[in-house]
């Protein structure tokens, strides 16, 4: 056994003769110099968004910041849990994968590396971030709205999470092979791509299956994020580093299928459940004790407990009356002691538990699998173990830092503003200056001519002496009227069209600036920068992937904007992202290999960590709005999109300067 033991020992941790020990005075100043490098450019990017929000809904939306002091915590906890998450990637999982990469196909072949791809795609998938904040969604879907989406967010996610991790577990294999074997990279976009949109387009004449398709695409964006790019970048580098009959890539063209394929296994999981659950409807509707209605509902809520919890929660909020309530659930009270449970605190030793435990259910698996697989399948010594092991460790601790702050900080604030956007184009109940005039009666009320016809006023205290305001008779209760001052749009001179347009610019300088925060951004512009000679400069990209962004953003959000004007069935995604991905596809015709597997990559590696909650919560907070149930989903599967085209576009500009360039 002690034999076993020592020779695993030397396998994993190989002797090295190199390492030079230092006194700690000498090692404190290089390890404060290099941690404050690594986490500058992180402060500078979170930082930037975190302000950009704060600062639009104080000094702009004119709302009050809430919980400014957890909020700041939260903000600090993510810029180090970025910073630590990202060196333990490089440090750790993207060496490992890479090991693996150039290993393994001589090792076990097609089928061995088939198996690895399909077990590193799902592990790395439970590892991202943005999964985790689409599965924190849930709670606000009505079940009654949007009965499919209810159920993949709450009793489902588990079902969605596996339908992703397949998707991105597929992807990875065709992603392999595509380097294996020479593959092109365009065909497999011009087959995938157009069956997605044409699926989207017959899910979205359906009632039960439209609210899955913003979801669907947006977990395109999701999967695609801080763990999952960087490890199959790797795995694609390797693999090509060893021969791959199309190297010259450098892994890049992976993050396209990472990113589509999960698209197309939520919508099959969609279409097998769909039969199961009710059409969208009023709550009136969803809770009728029906026989075929109550057993879709049940098998939605996962059992008649639950959806008694349900319904009890309709009432409270006003969207089930109690004689409904009653009716369909007889000698049931439609309240019960204890059914409101205080708000459990991010920063509670519960919730800092259940991140803690996130992170390491996440990390932990992924390495493990690159570890055994490089030791007893590729039969290998892991090159610098040590560091590799300090890599796994910053890469937990990152993610668990990063988690929390985004929840408790970015995310925070992004919820606040979107919830506040409707300020911009509607009026606002000040329900906290409500002001309260005993002994009212009919002779303190006074009628005067109004556009309409007669109008009925009172005189309510104010800071200047007694003012008239509006009468609203439903504020009236044994001579004790109730005013609730009402507070103007911001943009009520614009019109509602105006405090649109304001939203739009909001949300594209947002998107703008999430993008310079996102860390698999700057790594593939430095390979397209090492790819293009430095004739295509990193900065561009990443500019064009920011403006890109910003403007799918804008689009996304005017859609559900736009919805409200449109109470019939609102726009639906397929119809933007129909004719977006046609001229993609129109584009990549035209544009060179190399540019096409970049702009697609961007797609995916634009929408990451950062991105997508931000997109999520503040699409969230402005979606309450919305007339759809799905209106808040969608908008990070339009502002994948745009990126595509814009960088493809510029692709092709190069491609003609390059030939000028030569013919002169």
């Amino acid at each position: 056994m002690r034999l076993i033991l020592a020779k695993l020992k030397g396998m994993i941790f190989p002797r090295r003769r190199d390492v030079i020990v230092l006194p700690l005075n000498k090692t404190l100043p290089m390890i404060s110099s290099y941690a404050l490098e690594k986490i500058r450019p992180q402060f500078k990017a979170v930082l930037l968004v975190s302000v950009y929000l704060a600062a639009a809904q104080f000094f702009v939306l004119k709302s009050p910041l809430h919980n400014a002091v957890s909020i700041a915590v939260g903000v600090g906890a993510a810029i180090l849990g970025l910073s630590l998450f990202l060196e333990g990637l490089f440090l750790g999982i993207m060496p490992l994968g890479e090991q693996c990469g150039m290993r393994l196909p001589s090792k076990i072949g097609v089928a061995g590396v088939t198996i690895f791809s399909i077990i590193i795609g799902i592990t790395a998938t439970l590892a991202e971030p943005a999964i985790a904040i689409l599965q924190q969604q849930g709670s606000v879907i009505p079940a009654w709205n949007a009965p499919l989406l209810y159920l993949l967010l709450n009793r489902g996610t588990s079902w969605l999470v596996a339908a992703i991790a397949a998707g991105v577990g597929l992807s990875v294999v065709l992603g392999l092979y595509r380097f294996m074997f020479g593959w092109a990279f365009k065909p497999p976009v011009f087959i995938i791509i157009p069956i997605l949109v044409a699926a989207s387009l017959v899910f979205d004449e359906n009632a039960v299956l439209r609210p899955v398709v913003n979801l669907a695409w947006d977990t395109g964006g999701a999967a695609t994020g801080a763990v999952t790019v960087p490890i199959i970048l790797a795995l694609g580098l390797g693999v090509s580093k060893i021969g791959g009959k199309n190297s010259n890539t450098s892994g890049l063209g992976l993050v396209t299928l990472a990113s589509a394929l999960p698209v197309a296994s939520v919508l099959l999981l969609a279409a097998l459940i769909a039969p199961k659950v009710p059409e969208p409807s009023g709550a009136g509707t969803f809770f009728s004790s029906l026989p075929g209605q109550r057993e879709k509902a049940v098998y939605v809520a996962g059992s008649s407990e639950e959806l008694l919890k349900m319904a009890k929660s309709a009432v409270r909020s006003g969207e089930l009356s109690p004689a409904a309530f009653e009716a369909f659930f007889p000698g049931t009270p439609d309240q019960d002691a204890g059914d409101d449970a205080g708000e459990v605190s991010v920063f509670s030793l519960k919730s800092v538990y259940g991140f803690m435990k996130s992170a390491l259910f996440a990390v932990l698996p992924l390495a493990l699998v690159l570890i055994i697989t490089i030791i007893f399948i590729a039969r290998d010594h892991i090159r610098n173990p040590d560091i590799a092991i300090l890599g796994i460790l910053f890469a937990a601790l990152g993610m668990f830092a990063l988690n929390l702050g985004m929840t408790g900080g970015v995310t925070a604030i992004s919820s606040q503003a979107g919830m506040s956007l409707t300020r911009t184009y509607m009026e606002t109940p000040l329900a906290g200056k409500a002001v309260v005039v005993q002994g009212v009666d009919s002779s303190s009320v006074f009628t005067v001519p109004g556009k309409y016809g007669p109008e009925q006023y009172i005189w309510i205290p104010g800071e200047e002496g007694p003012e008239p305001q509006e009468f609203v008779s439903e504020n009236l209760s044994n001579g004790v009227y109730t005013h609730i001052p009402i507070a103007s749009a911001v943009f009520s001179n614009f019109g509602r069209l105006g405090g649109y347009l304001a939203v739009l610019v909001f949300v594209f300088f947002l998107g703008f600036l999430a993008i310079f925060a996102e860390p698999a951004l700057a790594a593939t512009a430095v390979t397209v920068e090492e790819m293009t000679t430095g004739t295509f400069k990193r900065s561009k990209l990443v500019m064009i992937a920011a403006a890109g962004v910003g403007v799918g953003m804008a689009i996304g959000f005017a859609r559900v904007l736009f919805s409200n004007m449109l109470p019939s069935g609102g726009i639906h995604l397929s119809w933007i992202l129909a004719p977006s991905y046609a001229l993609a596809l129109l584009l990549t015709a035209f544009a060179p290999e190399d540019f096409s597997s970049i702009a697609w990559d961007v797609a995916g590696i634009a929408t990451g960590p950062i991105s997508v909650p931000i997109i999520i919560t503040t699409g969230l907070g402005l979606g309450a709005d919305s007339l759809r149930a799905d209106g808040a989903f969608g908008i990070v599967a339009t502002a994948s999109v745009v990126p595509v085209i814009a960088v493809l576009v510029s692709g092709i500009r190069e491609k003609r300067k390059s030939r000028r360039a030569i013919e002169q």
